[in-house]
């Protein structure tokens, strides 16, 4: 059983750095997670803090400073307004399947009552740049940034967040499911 509340102490908002530091390898300020939108953190039954995401609606959009600027651009690049930033996603390995796909589904819901018409992801991992690009149709930008080798930055329309939530669904529900349910059981040796 999970719980989940959006994050607004700053003991809590240091925790959740850490344990985005922790997953990502990524060290992001406490004042950047104080300064955006939503930071959701979910918990198990003891109370500890067990993953959790960002959603950014605010100016800058982080992962716009990072794309060089090109000619053609889609027009919600320069502008900004209309645009949620995903980011600071981070899950412990001691969740299981079922609840990653409900953290991704809440994400999403958080995303939609935004009302905003784009939606951007990126990584700077290659393996978390194609899981993403799973749900995210449209790449921005692939390449080398400021601050990293590589970063993959993706977007979708807003109309686009029922086809996420079933890709979601498949993945976390079914095919996962299903793969480990044919994994052939290792025996053990003592």
């Amino acid at each position: 059983m999970l719980t989940t509340n959006l994050i607004s102490q700053d003991k809590e908002f240091e925790t959740y750095a850490r344990h985005y530091a922790d997953a990502s390898g990524n060290h992001t300020s406490v004042e950047h997670f104080k300064r955006i939108s939503t930071v959701r953190a979910f918990k198990n039954k003891q109370g500890d803090m067990i993953a959790g995401y960002t959603l950014n609606t605010h100016h800058p959009i982080r992962y716009f400073e990072d794309v060089p600027k090109t000619k053609n651009q889609p027009h919600f690049v320069s502008h900004g307004d209309d645009v949620i930033e995903t980011g600071g996603l981070w899950v412990k390995d001691e969740v299981n399947q079922f609840y990653r796909g409900m953290i991704f589904l809440y994400s999403l819901w958080d995303m939609k009552k935004s009302k905003k018409r784009y939606i951007v992801s990126g990584a700077k991992h290659p393996k978390v740049a194609k899981l993403q690009s799973i749900i995210f149709p449209n790449k921005l930008y692939e390449g080398p940034i400021k601050n990293a080798d590589y970063a993959c930055i993706f977007y979708a329309k807003r109309h686009y967040l029922p086809v996420q939530a079933l890709l979601i669904m498949n993945k976390y529900w079914l095919i996962d499911p299903i793969r480990n349910w044919l994994r052939p059981k290792t025996k053990s040796t003592v």
